[in-house]
């Protein structure tokens, strides 16, 4: 990163700004800008993070305009922090409520970079993109540990890692150390997700009032945009109350604060999707236990997916997670230490060399098989998870295809000696003891396509739900809806069929609830067919109010239903 200070005496005796900083920056590298408070400017304000208002707005080459608002570096440091994003000549413009910079105007050169990790974005509904070309990103998180350990993490082939940023005062020091740790992960070519807070209820007891808020915000866009980043506001949501409002004042503060617009989310021990509608919010976090969530909300949803998987789960139990997960369509982020040379670490990798063989940011789950799970991209290829070895029968578009049986344990894939042609797939795995990968792939076409100016292949497809309960074949049975249910009180559920179709011998059920008057948000109530279903005490902010529960199934080809009951809740 480059530094470099601009003293007050030469900016005051001056029209432009005296010194040429940030010249000949690499794209995506940041540079500071540094300005020093003169000493009568300093003694106005003693507290710089709430009463300096520093602004920075530059034109790039092609004339996009980036405003920053310039961070506190202790004593009477202000810094802007840019990263530039074309190479070319840049020009900016100083603005705010010291006069003695108001209006100053300087420009600075950056030069390309070949090598450097460009930002990403959304893409192709629920994947994810380079903002440079049309390069896919496959996002594949795990935390960080220690500086030492992002080596580590490289070889691993992860492309994300995670760092908390929260600290309950704005002090610099503090943040200089964050500095050094993103540095680092962006150094070798990973993207930092920057966790805001661990609930937004700890968040609000730090910093109480939009004031306090807005200054905390306003300090880590300036000081972390430049970065390759991703925002993830809370490490868990669910259990805070007014967490719902509180997200959407700090991640609507952030989508305008940052000029880069990196994605934002929130880490939840359910999911984040409930917070969409907000309009603050890029992608879902997942970190549900039971992956009928992710498998239902894929559907549901158009941004992409990451679930949450604990990397000191059993090596069986990790392993299968991990395909489940991507069986739904979702990217993985590895929570905890995940130990090198481990058995969960070599599936972790095992996972991100199988994905890079397929055009993962074209494939989406496909339901047309017996037997397993699969993600597809039709007329390309078909992944397909054997979860319990047995014969597997995949309907395919008639093509020859390369098949593979793929180790989910490693990743290595066995090529089987001749081309498969046809459009029913029947196989069975190379063994019965244990779980298995069938990757049926047309590698010439898939060869020759990446050679295309397109980034898809396809147009990913936007079901609507089917609402009418008069269509479904299944209904809610219990609890009956004349029953009062009470915050933290189990109750039971059951959903029955009303008739057997083609569609109905595989279900998938999930329940969520929402006291909308309250405004606490959405909850995942339970999942499957039936069960016990517990309404969280957070959800109920008065003594009694009604909670809309939206029950979602998803047949065996994929088809989603959304039916809506109404409960009465009270304390």
């Amino acid at each position: 990163m480059r530094m470099l200070s601009l003293p007050l005496l030469a900016l005051a005796a001056a029209s432009a700004l005296a010194q040429k900083p940030c010249g000949n920056t690499p794209v995506y590298s940041p540079c500071d800008i540094v300005l020093e408070l003169p000493p009568a400017v300093a003694a106005k304000h003693p507290d710089p993070p709430a009463t300096v208002e520093l602004w920075a707005e530059f034109r790039s080459p092609e004339f996009k305009t980036y405003k920053f608002p310039a961070f506190w570096d202790g004593g009477s440091k202000m810094v802007f922090r840019v990263a530039p994003v074309e190479a070319g000549n840049y020009t900016y413009r100083l603005s705010g409520n010291i006069p003695e910079f108001d209006g100053k105007e300087d420009k600075f050169t950056a030069v390309a970079a070949p090598d450097a990790t460009a930002f990403i974005k959304r893409a192709n509904t629920h994947h994810w993109q380079y903002t440079e070309a049309l390069k896919p990103h496959l996002y594949f998180g795990a935390d960080f540990t220690d500086v030492a350990a992002v080596e580590t993490r490289a070889k691993q082939k992860f492309t994300h890692l995670s760092l908390p940023i929260y600290s309950p005062k704005l002090d610099p020091a503090f943040f200089q150390k964050i500095d050094e740790r993103v540095a680092a992960i962006n150094a070798k070519g990973l993207i930092a997700d920057l966790i805001i807070a661990p609930t937004p209820a700890e968040f609000a007891k730090i910093y109480p009032t939009w004031s306090d808020r807005e200054h905390f915000l306003r300090y880590i866009a300036g000081r972390y945009s430049a970065y390759n980043i991703t925002w993830d506001l809370a490490n868990e949501w669910e259990s805070s109350p007014n967490a719902r409002a509180i997200l959407k004042e700090v991640g609507v503060a952030l989508k305008g604060l940052d000029p880069y617009g990196h994605p934002r989310s929130s880490r939840s021990a359910v999911t984040s999707a409930p917070l969409g509608p907000d309009g603050w919010m890029d992608f879902v976090m997942n970190g549900a236990p039971d992956l009928t969530v992710p498998a239902i909300e894929h559907v549901a949803n158009t941004v992409p997916q990451v679930v949450l998987i604990d990397a000191a789960l059993p090596e069986e139990q990790f392993r299968k997670r991990v395909w489940n997960a991507a069986m739904c369509g979702a990217y993985i982020s590895i929570t905890g230490n995940l130990v090198d040379g481990s058995a969960n670490a070599k599936t972790a990798t095992g996972w991100f060399d199988t994905m890079s063989r397929t055009r993962f940011w074209d494939i989406e789950p496909y339901f047309d098989l017996d037997g397993g799970r699969a993600v597809a991209g039709p007329e390309t290829e078909y992944l397909v998870y054997i979860e319990d070895p047995q014969k597997v029968e995949v309907t395919v578009e008639k093509h020859g295809y390369d098949v593979y049986w793929v180790n989910p344990s490693t990743g290595e894939a066995v090529k089987e000696k001749k081309d498969w042609k046809g459009e029913l797939y029947e196989g069975t795995p190379p063994d019965a003891t244990r779980d298995w990968l069938l990757h049926l792939s047309r590698d010439g076409r898939k060869e020759g396509m990446l050679k295309s100016y397109k980034f898809e292949s396809w147009p990913i497809p936007v079901q609507e739900p089917e609402r009418s309960a008069v269509k479904a074949p299944f209904e809610l049975v219990a609890p009956p809806s004349d029953i009062v249910l009470k915050p933290g009180e189990p109750v039971k559920f059951e959903i029955k069929l009303k008739r057997k179709t083609a569609g109905t011998r595989r279900m998938t059920y999930m329940l969520a609830g929402e006291i909308v008057p309250d405004g606490q948000g959405t909850r995942i109530l339970a999942t499957g067919q039936q069960g016990t279903l517990v309404v969280p005490a957070v959800m109920l902010a008065q003594a009694q109010g009604p909670m809309n529960v939206r029950l979602y199934a998803l047949n065996a080809p994929g088809k989603l239903y959304i039916l809506d009951y109404v409960f009465t809740v009270k304390k």
